[in-house]
């Protein structure tokens, strides 16, 4: 596309915040590998910071649900209309 006699450059708009403050920037089509290398850097250079999540094994989940009292057995259902008295 081009406008005018230049051509049009795709740009992306990125923003962040901490809670206080706010930061924006544009990225150029040309620059987005490298502005994504260097914000790479930056989140694994903070990662450092956060809490592991404790995670619960998926055995140990389970059985709980295994040790719950078995449903009780029913007692077959009967046919409509058969009748259980014998005829002498």
């Amino acid at each position: 596309m081009e406008k005018e006699g230049q051509k049009l450059e795709y740009k992306c708009l990125v923003r962040a915040t901490d809670g206080k403050k706010t930061i924006s920037t544009l990225i150029s089509a040309k620059d987005q590998l490298k502005f994504q290398a260097s914000y790479a850097t930056v989140l694994r250079a903070h990662m450092d910071a956060l809490k592991k999540r404790e995670r619960k094994d998926k055995k140990k989940a389970a059985e709980p649900e295994k040790k719950l009292d078995p449903p009780k057995k029913r007692a077959p259902l009967k046919k409509p209309g058969s009748s259980t008295a014998k005829l002498s």
